[in-house]
C-alpha cells in the first residue's frame, strides 16, 4: 500500500509501502497583508497604531472613566459618553459605530483621526476647534457648542453647527451633502475649500451671499428659499407675501419682511382702537385663506416716538387685551401706572 500525504490529505494505494510527500507550496495559505493606516492631515497628526485596542462599548466607557488613556481604540458598537463631566479627552485614533459626547462640559477636542457612522457633540462649551481627519458617514452634529473654527479633512452627509455663535471659519477639505449654519452670527464668509452638494440652511447666520462655487439649495429654517429671501429681504413686499400659497414659505417671507412693513403694504381690518401714553393704538387683522389670521397691535413708544407692530393670538379683540398679552399678563392683571 502506498500512502500519499499532501496538504493534510492521505491517499492509500493497496500493495505498496507508505511514503511521505512534501506539501505543495501552492496549498499553503497566503500571509495576511498588514493593515495600513493613513496619517491624519498635517497640523494635528494622529499616531499610526500597529495594533489598536479593541473594547466593547461598556468596557471602553468604564476604562475611560477611570482615566485610562489610549493612543488608538476600536469600539465594537456605539460609544455613549453624553453628559460625562469627567471626560476631558478621547483617543487620538478612534473607530466606533456612533459617538455621543453631548453636554460634556470639559471636552475640548475630538479625535484627530475619527471614523464613525454618527457623531454628536452638542452643547460642549469648551470644544473651540475641530481639526484632523473625520469621516462620518451620516452626520456630525456640533450644534450649540463653543466652536470658533473648523479646519479639518472632513467628510459627512450632514454637518450641523447651528447655534455656534462664535464660529467664524470652516476651512480645510470639508465636503458635506447638507450644511446647517443657522444662528452662526460670526460666520460671514465660506471658504473656497468648502464643498456642499445639496442644501445649506442660513437662517440667522452672518452670511449675506453664497460664494460662486457653492450651488447648493438655500434653506431658511428648513424651508426652501431663494437668494432674495435669504439675503435681501428689503426687496420683498407685502403683496408678494399674500400671493404665496405654501403656508411654511409664506411664514418665512413674512418673518423676513417684518410685520410693520407687511401691514404698511397691505393694510388690514381695524378691530379696535384706543389710546395710551404713546398715542393711538390699533388692533389689525389680515385674513389668510389656508392659515390662521394675522392679528397685530400697533403701538407707539412714548419715549422715542417709534411705532411698532406686535403680533398677537388671533382670538384677541381689543388693544388692551393684546398689549397685556405681550406683557405676559391677563387683561385684568395689566394695570400699568406709567408706560414708557
Amino acid at each position: 500500500m502506498i500512502r500519499f500525504q499532501s496538504g493534510g490529505r492521505t491517499i492509500r494505494r493497496p500493495g505498496t509501502e507508505a511514503r511521505k510527500v512534501a506539501p505543495d507550496p501552492a496549498d499553503r495559505p497566503a500571509p495576511a497583508a498588514p493593515v495600513q493606516l493613513a496619517p491624519a492631515p498635517s497640523g494635528r497628526p494622529a499616531s499610526q497604531p500597529q495594533a489598536p485596542l479593541t473594547l466593547s462599548p461598556e468596557d471602553a466607557r468604564a476604562r475611560l472613566r477611570r482615566g485610562e488613556t489610549f493612543a488608538a481604540l476600536v469600539v465594537t458598537g456605539p460609544l455613549n459618553l453624553a453628559g460625562s463631566a469627567w471626560l476631558r479627552a478621547l483617543p487620538d485614533w478612534l473607530r466606533c459605530t456612533a459617538l455621543n459626547v453631548d453636554d460634556c462640559a470639559h471636552l475640548s477636542t475630538l479625535p484627530a483621526d475619527l471614523h464613525a457612522e454618527r457623531v454628536s457633540a452638542r452643547r460642549c462649551p469648551n470644544l473651540h476647534e475641530v481639526d484632523g481627519r473625520l469621516s462620518i458617514r451620516e452626520g456630525l452634529n456640533l450644534s450649540g457648542s463653543g466652536l470658533r473654527r473648523i479646519h479639518a479633512d472632513l467628510h459627512a452627509t450632514r454637518l450641523n453647527v447651528a447655534g455656534c455663535r462664535d464660529l467664524s471659519a470652516i476651512t480645510g477639505a470639508v465636503s458635506v451633502v447638507h450644511l446647517d449654519v443657522r444662528r452662526c452670527a460670526a460666520l460671514t464668509t465660506l471658504d473656497p475649500g468648502l464643498h456642499v452638494t445639496q442644501t445649506i440652511d442660513v437662517a440667522g447666520s452672518g452670511l449675506r451671499a453664497l460664494p460662486g462655487h457653492i450651488r447648493a439649495g438655500l434653506r431658511w429654517n428648513e424651508v426652501p428659499v431663494d437668494a432674495r429671501v435669504a439675503f435681501t429681504p428689503e426687496a420683498l413686499n407685502g403683496r408678494e407675501v399674500m400671493a404665496v400659497r405654501n403656508v411654511q414659505r409664506r411664514r418665512v417671507l413674512l418673518d423676513r419682511l417684518g410685520i410693520d412693513r407687511f401691514l404698511e403694504d397691505v393694510g388690514g381690518l381695524v378691530l379696535d382702537r384706543d389710546h395710551d401714553a404713546g398715542g393711538e393704538r390699533r388692533l389689525i387683522r389680515v385674513p389668510f385663506d389656508n392659515d390662521e389670521d394675522l392679528v397685530a397691535v400697533l403701538v407707539q413708544c412714548p419715549s422715542t416716538g417709534g411705532r411698532y407692530a406686535l403680533r398677537v393670538p388671533p382670538h384677541l379683540r381689543t388693544c388692551r387685551e393684546a398689549v397685556a398679552w405681550t406683557a405676559g399678563l391677563s387683561v385684568t392683571d395689566y394695570q400699568p401706572t406709567q408706560e414708557a
